[in-house]
């Protein structure tokens, strides 16, 4: 049985009716250390840039193929080049602001440093690759995957659907008005990913995934603590909106390139993911424990 299978069977007889336990996109393995995840790069705490803006991905973009060296450059980039293209020195601090807290412009992180690595392999992956960090590292994103994650092809996934999810986790903690916000920016970072489609009547798509893709949600799934089965069931990997065949075939491709070591068959999987990628990407960090 694949999988996933077995963990919705799970659900059913321990009676989760929002999805709330491991199948509801809970996205660490076991109880959090704050400490470590933190070092990696992980972000735990309340908060974050969705309550203002989305993952921003065009500017993410557009500071990536930049390709500045150093912190200075990315702060001479944003503030002095304006390569955003923002009206207003404020805007422009705000910007690299939010584009730190996101993806670790100006203070890498592990987590950042594969992100920036892997998003020069190939185009198409990259829209992924930034969900990935963001999802990493914005609390409120992740608790919006509740809406979009489960929902089938061609469903209507609209913002109130995501601040449902949010109010349910997050009881009377944001007022309507940040909270029909915090839902819309959700939403469009969803269909700035691939997941959702339209501008208005937004519908759940099949993302785009690719071998790149697979290691990055595999290597985030491992350092969240999660390994063998557990990790191509978690959320990481379920993401990708592919089946158990199809995330084997995306990590045995990845593997190729020397991101990852998988075994799986005769019942055992086995997927070792943080020291190949730390050697093949020099990111020593991710490879430590």
């Amino acid at each position: 049985m694949d999988v996933l299978e077995d963990m919705l069977r799970l659900a059913a007889i321990t009676g989760d009716q929002d999805g709330a336990n491991s199948v509801g996109y809970e996205w660490f393995g076991h109880k959090p250390a704050t400490s470590a995840l933190a070092r990696i790069g992980f972000r735990l705490e309340p908060g974050g840039v969705h309550l203002s803006k989305t993952m921003m991905l065009a500017e993410l973009a557009t500071l990536l193929h930049a390709t500045p060296t150093s912190d200075d450059d990315v702060q001479a980039q944003v503030l002095g080049a304006n390569i955003l293209g923002k009206r207003t020195g404020t805007a422009r601090r705000l910007a690299l602001a939010r584009l730190n807290t996101l993806y670790g412009i100006q203070t890498p992180n592990p987590i950042a440093t594969v992100l920036g690595k892997l998003w020069q392999q190939r185009a198409d992956g990259r829209p992924l690759l930034a969900l990935l960090c963001a999802l990493a590292r914005e609390p409120l994103l992740r608790d919006s995957a509740n809406a979009v994650l489960p929902a089938a092809a061609g469903t209507s996934v609209r913002w109130p659907d995501i601040a449902a999810k949010l109010e349910r986790k997050h009881p009377g903690r944001y007022s309507p008005k940040m909270m029909k916000s915090l839902a819309q920016n959700c939403a469009s970072t969803w269909t700035q990913s691939g997941h959702l489609t339209g501008k208005v009547n937004k519908r759940r798509t099949a993302v785009l995934a690719t071998p790149e893709t697979a290691a990055y949600a595999a290597l985030l799934g491992a350092l969240a603590g999660f390994g063998g089965p557990a990790l191509l069931a978690s959320p990481w990997m379920r993401t990708l909106d592919r089946s158990e065949a199809e995330l084997l075939n995306l990590l045995r491709s990845a593997e190729g390139a020397g991101l990852l070591r998988l075994r799986a068959g005769g019942g055992v999987i086995e997927i070792n993911v943080r020291r190949p990628m730390a050697e093949t990407l020099g990111v020593p960090e991710i490879g430590d424990g």
